[in-house]
């Protein structure tokens, strides 16, 4: 049978077909057979006229369309020759095209009992098992003819679908492996292979399949984006950029791979490269945001102020609609500690998108910072209501309530819940332990602090918190020595400067 390449991936569904061909009532199959050791057909056999007249009978209504009067003129040519695996194979193609699945497989292992070595009803016995859910079974149909037949692709497309279906990953990247190597043209059973790769996570396979890709088909976009997103995934960012640079000139009026690559850039450690390039972005298409998001964050982590609120008050003017660049604007307003401008810039953002959770979030943050604590209460409860998982939310009104040192049961509960969605946060294990500091538990606080320590050595918050702590225990020393690292850190904190004196 040949089948193209389009239909290469998947189920055949062709299976359903008539013979059309003048048909011999033996038992010659189209395909060669399962066995070389098996005979040719017997040509010196003798058939009952009756069967071959209800044969041909059924055949004819097969031809139309009338499955139902083919299979009982089957059965009829069957009474008289119960010998002929063709009549019964005619009969399974039938009962098949009457939906009439498992009669269909009744009578094709019928077929399949007289001539084992059919090799045409044997693939429709499989298509069958497949078609039917009984994927166990279907498989081991098609090993067998695959084992008959080692050149005929298609099958080993048949089997590697059924892998699939079997949840036998590795088995069915093996198999499009091998019909690529089998034959190059084949291009999709490697896009495949490196699919499942690639969604398996086993990105040192994916990456080979595509490099082999890339270098077989250098032109194809497609393989340098996804090479691209396993080289981020592998930290690699250079490999990225590297092949972006490809991209660029394989597509250079493409603006999406254009604003891809700005933003790469923008992670890189060429920053002022990825100003200049991201600035030209904008420049040149004004109304598009993926620029103006990437220039964006360039600017606030290398807390260039200014510019920051030029491209924010540019964007915010340009997209009106978009929550991020009043958020981004709030960030920066709240770094510098002018807490009242970035309070209206969240409330801008959630009058944009009300169910905004991390405006939600940073709103009642800036509300706290002002003091507002019975604006930023209520706002933190509303989101642990509308979002009860919600980590972040949980820590910061524990933390909230453990700096005023109000409601600390209920500021411990929370901050477990939060341990419990993600126990290793240094954050989450800071603030219970300042919580058991408060209830004056000092040794079982200065484990939870300890383990924030930890997981984020220079944070000037928890190394004070230490120091607080080793002073309830008696470990002057060791306390001060930790108020000098985290003086290191923020050295203009007086509340440091003022432990360190006493």
């Amino acid at each position: 049978m040949n089948f193209n390449n389009s239909q290469s991936i998947g189920i055949r569904h062709s299976i359903f077909f008539t013979v059309l061909s003048t048909i011999l009532i033996s038992n010659c199959a189209i395909h060669p057979p399962l066995n070389d050791s098996v005979a040719d057909s017997d040509s010196s056999k003798t058939y009952d006229s009756k069967a071959i007249e209800s044969f041909m009978s059924g055949e004819n209504y097969t031809m139309q369309g009338d499955y139902a009067m083919a299979v009982l003129e089957y059965q009829d040519a069957l009474l008289f020759d119960s010998s002929s695996s063709t009549i019964f194979g005619a009969m399974a193609k039938a009962y098949i095209n009457l939906g009439k699945l498992e009669r269909g497989i009744e009578t094709l292992q019928k077929a399949l009992i007289i001539d084992p070595d059919d090799y045409e009803l044997r693939e429709i016995l499989a298509q069958v098992y497949y078609l039917s859910g009984n994927n166990k079974i279907a498989e081991l149909e098609y090993l067998k003819l695959i084992k008959a037949n080692t050149e005929d692709l298609e099958l080993r497309y048949q089997l590697a679908a059924i892998y699939l279906k079997n949840k036998k990953l590795d088995q069915a990247v093996e198999v499009y492996e091998s019909i690529y190597n089998s034959d190059k043209t084949h291009v999709k059973a490697l896009e495949k292979a490196a699919e499942i790769s690639l969604v398996r996570q086993q990105l040192d396979k994916a990456a080979h399949y595509y490099d082999t890709l890339i270098q077989e088909y250098p032109e194809t976009v497609d393989y340098y984006k996804y090479r691209a997103d396993i080289a981020l995934v592998g930290n690699n960012l250079p490999m990225a950029v590297s092949l972006y640079e490809t991209l660029i000139d394989l597509a250079p009026e493409d603006i999406e791979i254009a604003e891809r690559y700005g933003d790469l850039l923008a992670r890189s450690e060429d920053a002022q490269k990825a100003r200049i390039y991201l600035k030209k972005i904008i420049d040149g298409h004004p109304d598009r945001q993926p620029a103006y998001i990437s220039l964006t964050l360039l600017l606030a982590r290398n807390n260039e102020y200014d510019s920051l609120i030029v491209l924010t008050d540019r964007a915010m003017d340009r997209f009106p609609d978009q929550p991020f660049f009043p958020i981004m604007r709030a960030n920066l307003l709240s770094s510098r500690k002018q807490f009242d401008a970035a309070a209206q810039c969240l409330v801008q953002a959630l009058v944009i998108d009300s169910e905004n959770i991390q405006a939600r979030i940073l709103l009642a943050n800036t509300w706290e910072a002002l003091k507002k604590y019975t604006l930023s209460d209520s706002l933190y409860a509303q989101i642990i209501n509308d979002n009860p998982e919600n980590e972040i939310a949980l820590n910061n009104y524990a933390y909230s309530l453990a700096l005023r040192g109000e409601r600390l049961d209920e500021a411990l509960t929370m901050v477990e819940k939060a341990l419990k969605i993600d126990p290793e946060n240094a954050s989450y294990l800071d603030t219970k332990g300042w919580l058991l500091y408060l209830k004056g538990n000092y040794k079982e606080a200065k484990i939870y602090i300890g383990k924030a320590l930890a997981s984020n050595a220079k944070n000037a918050e928890i190394l004070e918190h230490l120091g607080d702590v080793l002073m309830k225990l008696n470990k002057p020393e060791d306390a001060r020595n930790y108020y000098r690292q985290a003086l290191e850190i923020d050295s203009t904190n007086e509340g440091l400067q003022k432990k360190l004196s006493d």
